[in-house]
C-alpha cells in the first residue's frame, strides 16, 4: 500500500526535468547566500523552524566556518509543512541539500529510497550519544540520522489554579490517571467552569504512543506495524469520555485555538489549567502563562503495566547520499552533534542536545525555564525507558486518522470501540516497515 509520503514522492519522481527546474530555482525561505570561491567547498543545509531558530543556527554556522575556513554553508529554512513538500521535490529531483532535517515520520521512507547517507561510513563521532537516542535515526540496523534535539512529553499545570481549588501540586513522579482526573474535576468545579481542569488533546500522537506503552504494548512496533490492540485503544478514548463527562475536560467545541503561538493557547489564556506538552515548548508556554506552570511527568508511570515515557525527537540531521562533499558535510554534522560551542548559540532551540557532555557544558547558561525542561529530560535519560522506534511507513496516514477520530470522539459521533477499529483499519492498510 502506498503511503501519503510515498504518493508524494512517486508523483514528484515523475516530474522529470520540471522537478529539477523547480528544485533548482526554488528556495525554502529567507536564506544566507555565500558563494563558494577560491577553492572553497560550499555546503547546502536545510531545516524547518521559525526566525528565532534560524538566527541561532546561523550564528552557530558562522562559528563553524571560522573553524573550517575552507567551507561555507548556504542555508534554507521554512515552516514545517511547506518544508516537507519542497524537500520531497528536491530529493525526487536528485538535488537534496548536503545536510538537512528529516521529520521523524519520514526517516524510514527516505532511507529505504536510498536518499540518506549511511552515517556508519561517515566521519561522525556518535560515541557521546546514548544507544536509545541513536535508535531514533536507525533503520534496519543502519544509522541514517542523528537527533537534532531531544524532547519528551509531559503535563504542564497552572499552579495557582491548583492552589485556588484548595489542593497541592501532585507528585509528578507517582501520580495516576485517576488522580489527574480528580484534580482536573476539582479545578473545574472550583472555578464554576470558567476554567477547566484539563485541556489534554486526543490529537497528540505521542500521547497515544505513551498510553500504549503503559498498557504493555508498542503503538508502533520495531517491524513497522501497529502494536496497539483494540482494547487498549478503546480504553484510551473511553477515559477521555469519562474526563469530559465528569467536567475534567471541557465540553465538545469549547473553544477553537486561533493560532499556533503559545500566547494563543487555552492554557495561556486561563481557560484550561493543564495540558500535554513537548518539553522543548515549556519555556514559551511558561512565559505566556506568567511563569505559573509546573512541568510534571505523564500520569500512570508508576501505576501502569510499564513505563510510557521515552526520549524522542521531532527531527534528525541526515546527510544526502548524493552529496558532492560527503567529508565536509560529515564535518558539519559532527560539529552540530559534538561541539559545545555550537550550542552556546543554538542552546535548546531544537530540544536538549543529544550529546550529554554538550548539555552539561551549556546548562549554566540556560534560561531558568529551559533548565527546568532540560533537567526533566536528563533525569528520564537515567531511567530504564522503553525504546522509541523509528516511525513506520504510513505513520502520516495514522496521524491523520488520529486527528479525525479525536473529533468524532469529542462530539460523540463514534464510540471508543469504533474509534479503535478505525485506527486498526488504517494500521493494517497503511503501515509497513
Amino acid at each position: 500500500m502506498t503511503t501519503p509520503l510515498s504518493r508524494r514522492l512517486v508523483t514528484l519522481g515523475t516530474l522529470g526535468t520540471a522537478a529539477t527546474a523547480l528544485a533548482g530555482c526554488s528556495r525554502f525561505s529567507p536564506e544566507r547566500e555565500t558563494a563558494g570561491g577560491d577553492g572553497q567547498v560550499e555546503l547546502s543545509m536545510a531545516w524547518w523552524g521559525d526566525a528565532a531558530r534560524a538566527e541561532a543556527t546561523e550564528a552557530a554556522l558562522r562559528r563553524f566556518e571560522e573553524k573550517n575556513p575552507g567551507i561555507v554553508v548556504r542555508t534554507e529554512y521554512q515552516d514545517s509543512g511547506p518544508y516537507q513538500d519542497k524537500l520531497a521535490v528536491r530529493i525526487a529531483a536528485g538535488d537534496a541539500p548536503d545536510l538537512f532535517a528529516v521529520p521523524n515520520r519520514a526517516i524510514r521512507e527516505y532511507a529505504d529510497r536510498g536518499a540518506l547517507m549511511d552515517l556508519g561510513t561517515a566521519e561522525v563521532d556518535t560515541s557521546g550519544v546514548q544507544d536509545s537516542v541513536l535508535a531514533l535515526g536507525t533503520v534496519a540496523g543502519t544509522l541514517y540520522g542523528v537527533a537534532a534535539g531531544l524532547n519528551t512529553l509531559g503535563v504542564v499545570l497552572r499552579r495557582q489554579s491548583v492552589l485556588d481549588a484548595g489542593l497541592e501540586v501532585p507528585d509528578g513522579l507517582t501520580w495516576s490517571w485517576e488522580e489527574y482526573e480528580e484534580l482536573s474535576r476539582a479545578i473545574t468545579q472550583n472555578s464554576g467552569a470558567a476554567e477547566y481542569g484539563s485541556g489534554y488533546s486526543l490529537v497528540a500522537e505521542t500521547a497515544n504512543i505513551t498510553w500504549s506503552r503503559q498498557q504493555g504494548e508498542d503503538f508502533y512496533t520495531e517491524d513497522g506495524t501497529l502494536g496497539a490492540t483494540a482494547d487498549s485503544i478503546a480504553a484510551w478514548y473511553a477515559m477521555a469520555q469519562r474526563f469530559r463527562a465528569s467536567g475534567a475536560l471541557p465540553p465538545a467545541g469549547y473553544s477553537d485555538v486561533q493560532g499556533n503561538s503559545a500566547e494563543q493557547q487555552l492554557i495561556s489564556q486561563g481557560k484550561v489549567a493543564s495540558q500535554f506538552l513537548a518539553t522543548n515548548n515549556f519555556k514559551a508556554y511558561n512565559e505566556a502563562s506568567n511563569g505559573d506552570l509546573a512541568l510534571l511527568r505523564m500520569p500512570g508511570e508508576t501505576t501502569s503495566v510499564r513505563r510510557g515515557h521515552s526520549i524522542d525527537c521531532s527531527m534528525v540531521w541526515s546527510l544526502a547520499a548524493t552529496s558532492s562533499h560527503p567529508a565536509e558535510a560529515a564535518a558539519l554534522l559532527d560539529y552540530l552533534l559534538n561541539d559545545a560551542e555550537a550550542y552556546t548559540e543554538m542552546m535548546t532551540t531544537r530540544g536538549v542536545p543529544p550529546n550529554r557532555e554538550v548539555t552539561e557544558a551549556i546548562k549554566a547558561d540556560l534560561p531558568a525555564d529551559d533548565l527546568v525542561a532540560t533537567d526533566y529530560l536528563l533525569a528520564l535519560q537515567e531511567e530504564d525507558l522503553p525504546t522509541s522506534y523509528v516511525y513506520p511507513r504510513g505513520a502520516t496516514a495514522m496521524a491523520d486518522e488520529i486527528g479525525t477520530v479525536a473529533v468524532e470522539i469529542e462530539f460523540d459521533r463514534m464510540t471508543p470501540e469504533q474509534a479503535a477499529q478505525a485506527l486498526i483499519r488504517v494500521g493494517e492498510s497503511e503501515l509497513s516497515a
